[in-house]
């Protein structure tokens, strides 16, 4: 079993290329557009990396394209460092039992990342909501729009 520091070293070989100055001055904002992000589920994990990387690119945050195939699970737990800054990148989500997807994205410190590393993700996550119902695909096809009455034109 590795550390935590060889995991890090082990994970986090390729490091996210930022301009320090400028993620520092704005960790405060990103983490605010993150947190509107993640505070209602998705309908499925694409669609929750397409709104991070969305969110993140304009913050000169480009998440790697080796992060594509672990949205395609049902849940993850991803971290990414941040240039030669002590700030990680933290995503995690997770599909719940109404299919729909509940996520968490936040830059953190190593310590909050070891913090959130050893909680469980039902902590982390707003799995604790009601399931969402759909409505069927035909709940149009039965209303009655007066088709064919021709009375009041």
């Amino acid at each position: 079993m590795l550390k935590f520091n060889e995991f890090l070293k082990e994970e986090f070989d390729e490091v996210l290329p930022v301009d320090e100055k400028y993620l520092e001055s704005n960790i405060d904002t990103i983490n605010s557009e993150l947190d509107k992000l993640t505070s209602k589920p998705y309908q499925n994990a694409p669609i929750f990396l397409t709104q991070l990387r969305g969110a993140l690119e304009r913050f000169s945050v480009l998440l790697p394209q080796e992060a594509t195939k672990n949205f395609l699970n049902l849940g993850a737990e991803l971290a990414y460092k941040l240039g030669e800054l002590n700030q990680y990148l933290y995503i995690i989500f997770d599909t719940n039992e109404d299919g729909f997807v509940d996520g968490y994205a936040q830059i953190v410190s190593s310590e909050e990342l070891e913090d959130l590393f050893d909680m469980d993700s039902n902590e982390v996550l707003n799995s604790d909501r009601e399931p969402i119902t759909m409505r069927p695909s035909t709940w149009y096809a039965r209303r009655d729009d007066d088709s064919g009455n021709s009375d009041e034109y």
